[in-house]
């Protein structure tokens, strides 16, 4: 019969523990998730990932014009150039051939007479020759805010009132500079569109995302917003899951390159006609087919901001580096040109990856305990972010560490090395309960107070020891698997021992199918007898319902033979000073067996000894058997059958059968085999399966033909155990 594998009730609440807490711990990163609680830490880890790569090769298409401290020292100023300043820079930017000019300044003041309530005053002359300048070169694009629209702007809401209108004749030419903000004040990632002002003119361009589509030439975009997806030309630009979408930040170069590297060309060289100033540029083809981007690189601007690469490049020399707002512009274009997008997971792939490693660890954590979990949950936590490392400069995917590792490995090895302990703490609690599997309550509370009784040692005692065994249990194995035959013996031993405490008798051992059990120790107990008697007869009845139960579950029919015996014997704790029992030994211990199995000539289930019947006639109903000579014994022993509680009694029909049974009994004893034969045959009338009675009458009938000697005893002996 093929091995049915069945997993255990204990087995089976304990994997369900786990994966509660699978799913608990999926749950609850994914919600701290939501409120934001990994967002510094995960930040932190996507700045290392940059700082660990490095910086890389950065688009020549566009050109930085600084507004540096040499411009305000060459041109006398103290903050950023008036605006007819930028009127001869935007000229010489397009005769020196660039394809655009993008300014990061942003035009909200004016220089003309305002009346009170009145947003749109006349423009001064300056302004108007910035706005000639605008109207002349429409590949001139200018900076606002999303948050300071045109159309709504007043001298409240922008801080002072706005340009005048006039200004921009060609909504075209604006652009909005703000910056996405992470929590932690840094720059990582950029929103590309807006539809602040109005549907009805479409999509308002980032700064970064205009200056791309200059330098790529391409004048449209579309955008699928199911898909999380820009398209700009050939370019496919994958958008985060944040509100509003952005674009992930491919720094490719840091603050402290772009000083080293002198990576831009001052605004006042540009605004200088001369020789050395926009000529010199114009020779060395420094804006042909360029994209210029004019911005504020002196400290005085302000307009400095933390990313990635804040503490530079290096990992073991960290100093910070904060980025001018146009390199930052300048990284964003870069991004876009160079096709380097880093794909940013999905919120559904964020709960894929939590589900994947908590399953992961809650498997490991089931498989394996203690320093074996923690060393598996520590590798997980490395070869995850090893991973993540590989996939973000490999693959240019950027994937979380903080909630999927560490957050979701810790918060499932702390959750499972808790409800361990709490497990292993009820265990401990229960070694006392251990010896309740064994002894009754009292006893162990006895030995709680005593605990002198378990050291080495015994002492004489007048106790009762019953042996149990179930008839046939060969047979019945041979036919279950072992995960059945087990299973059958749990819940018949379990049944079993229940009766043995309920009359305060202990465990003294399970040997597959046999139970032995003693009465009257540790603790004294003037009723051990009885009380072992009364545990043989409940233990019949518990087989009763037990075999109706089985035989509906189809399970094997199971019978059990007992042996009862009292008399003096060695009770205490037996072996080494390491391991011990607590136990009886001696020839009425043995004696206790040899009835037990001696059932099975007469067709019994309970058999006592004389010794016992004695201690018991006040209290159970018994019936003389046979006088035995056991094997290994050579005198004989009186045996009795135990029937019934004399406070329960016998039925009619069964008292007829013992009445008439002692008379058989009696014919016997006299060698009247011809009065035994008739008598037993009359017994096996009223009960044909009277098994003592049946005995009898193979005998009589054999000693009918073959009378023993004169000598005879009157003994049966016994060939088997």
């Amino acid at each position: 019969m093929a091995d049915k594998q069945k997993i255990s009730k204990k087995d089976l609440i304990n994997l369900l523990v786990y994966v509660l807490i699978c799913i608990s711990v999926i749950l609850v990163v994914n919600i701290l998730n939501i409120f934001q609680v990994f967002d510094k830490t995960e930040y932190s880890s996507q700045d290392l990932r940059f700082r660990i790569r490095g910086i890389e090769e950065t688009s020549d298409d566009i050109v930085i014009v600084a507004i540096d401290p040499q411009t305000l020292e060459m041109l006398g100023l103290v903050g950023m150039p008036p605006r007819d300043y930028h009127v001869p820079v935007i000229e010489h930017l397009f005769m020196a051939g660039a394809k655009a000019v993008l300014f990061d300044v942003e035009f909200f003041g004016y220089r003309g007479e305002i009346e009170p309530g009145n947003i749109t005053p006349s423009p001064s002359y300056t302004d108007s020759l910035f706005s000639n300048s605008l109207f002349m070169y429409e590949d001139t694009i200018i900076a606002r805010k999303i948050a300071k629209s045109i159309d709504e702007a007043t001298s409240q809401t922008a801080g002072e009132s706005p340009l005048p209108p006039s200004l921009f004749q060609n909504r075209n030419q604006l652009v909005f500079v703000d910056m996405v903000q992470d929590g932690d004040s840094a720059i990582r990632r950029a929103r590309l569109i807006s539809y602040d002002m109005g549907d009805d003119l479409g999509w308002q361009y980032s700064y970064g995302l205009r200056a791309a589509m200059y330098a790529m030439d391409a004048d449209t975009i579309w955008v699928d917003e199911e898909k999380h997806k820009v398209y700009v030309g050939d370019k496919v630009i994958p958008l985060d899951d944040s509100n509003p979408p952005s674009m992930i930040i491919n720094y490719s170069i840091d603050e402290d390159t772009f000083a080293r590297q002198n990576n831009y060309i001052s605004y006042e060289q540009v605004m200088d006609p001369g020789e050395f100033g926009i000529q010199a540029l114009i020779k060395a083809n420094r804006f042909k087919d360029k994209v210029v981007l004019i911005g504020a690189t002196f400290p005085e601007s302000h307009d400095s901001k933390i990313t990635p690469f804040y503490l530079g490049t290096s990992l073991f020399n960290p100093t910070e580096y904060l980025m001018y707002g146009v390199h930052v512009h300048k990284n964003i274009a870069d991004t876009i040109i160079s096709n380097r997008f880093i794909t940013p997971v999905r919120n559904w792939q964020f709960f894929l990856l939590v589900t994947l490693v908590a399953i992961l660890v809650t498997l490991i954590n089931y498989k394996f305990r203690g320093f074996a979990g923690l060393f598996l949950c520590i590798m997980i936590i490395f070869i995850y972010s090893g991973t993540a490392l590989y996939l973000f400069i490999g693959k240019r995917l950027l994937i979380p560490v903080i909630a999927p590792a560490f957050a979701t490995v810790l918060v499932n090895y702390i959750s499972v090395v808790t409800y361990n302990y709490i497990v292993e703490h009820k265990q401990k609690a229960m070694i006392k309960g251990m010896f309740s599997q064994y002894l009754p309550g009292s006893v162990v509370n006895e030995l709680l107070k005593n605990p002198d009784m378990l050291s080495l040692g015994g002492e004489e005692r007048v106790m009762t020891v019953i042996f149990s065994d179930i008839a046939g249990f060969t047979t019945i194995s041979e036919n279950l698997t072992p995960t059945e035959l087990v299973d059958l013996l749990n819940e018949y031993l379990t049944a079993m021992s229940d009766v043995v405490f309920k009359y305060n008798g202990i465990i003294d051992k399970y040997e597959g199918d046999a139970i032995m059990a003693e009465f009257g120790a540790p603790l004294p107990d003037e009723n051990h007898a009885v009380n072992a008697c009364y545990t043989a007869i409940e233990m019949q009845e518990k087989l009763v319902i037990l075999r109706e139960k089985l035989l509906k579950e189809g399970k094997a029919e199971i019978r059990a033979r007992v042996g009862i015996n009292s008399g003096t014997m060695v009770v205490g704790n037996m072996g080494s000073s390491m391991t011990f029992d607590y136990t009886v030994m001696g020839d009425n211990v043995n004696l206790s067996s040899r009835l037990e199995g001696a059932n099975k000539e007469y067709s019994t289930y309970i058999m006592c000894s004389e010794a016992t019947r004695k201690m018991v006639e006040h209290a159970i109903i018994t019936r003389e058997l046979d006088l035995l000579r056991v094997k290994g014994k050579t005198e004989g022993v009186l045996v009795h059958e135990i029937l019934a509680k004399k406070n329960d009694g016998l039925s009619d029909k069964r008292q007829r059968v013992i009445d008439t049974y002692l008379k058989g009994l009696s014919a016997y004893k006299k060698h009247r085999w011809e009065d035994g034969i008739k008598i037993f045959t009359e017994v096996l009338s009223i009960d044909k399966d009277d098994g003592p009675s049946s005995v009898y009458l193979k005998r009589c009938n054999e000693f009918k033909v073959n009378p023993p000697p004169d000598d005879w005893d009157g003994i049966f002996t016994m060939s088997t155990k």
